[in-house]
């Protein structure tokens, strides 16, 4: 009983240890591979983008309300006794609305910096673009 409580211990251990191992740092989010990029760009620049990045958070933040507000309503719809097609269509236009607005700004943001980058610190910042929405794994072309 003790030696097999003791292997279940060591291998409990080394799991762990294996896993700890594995580890890259890029789950959580790729903020390593961000920092990264962001530290090659000179300090006056990447100040910059983190600030101009902080006023797009800035001028979204009801966008990213209402979006949250939505989601809520179409999970209403989608769960109620009676499924409404054209109520759900509805919000989920308006939902598809609020993202283009977020997206736009995003890219007015993106328009801003690029016209105050070199060729070099754009290159950096097409790196830094989000990436989201890719898909992979769902048989998507990368």
């Amino acid at each position: 009983m003790q030696k097999t409580f003791a292997a279940l211990v060591v291998m409990v251990a080394i799991s762990f240890c294996s896993i700890g191992y594995a580890y890259d740092g890029k789950g959580s989010g790729g903020r390593q591979a961000k920092h990264t990029l962001l530290s090659q760009l000179p300090a006056d620049k990447e100040m910059l983008f983190h600030q101009t990045m902080r006023e797009v958070r800035q001028r979204t933040v009801g966008i990213r309300q209402q979006i949250n507000e939505l989601k809520g309503e179409i999970k209403n719809i989608l769960t109620a006794p009676e499924f409404d097609d054209t109520l759900f269509l509805e919000k989920i236009k308006s939902l598809q609305e609020l993202h283009r607005m977020i997206k736009e700004t995003r890219n007015e943001a993106i328009v801003k910096l690029a016209n105050q980058f070199t060729q070099e610190e754009r290159a950096i910042l097409a790196e830094l673009i989000p990436q989201k929405h890719r898909h992979y794994g769902r048989g998507a072309v990368r």
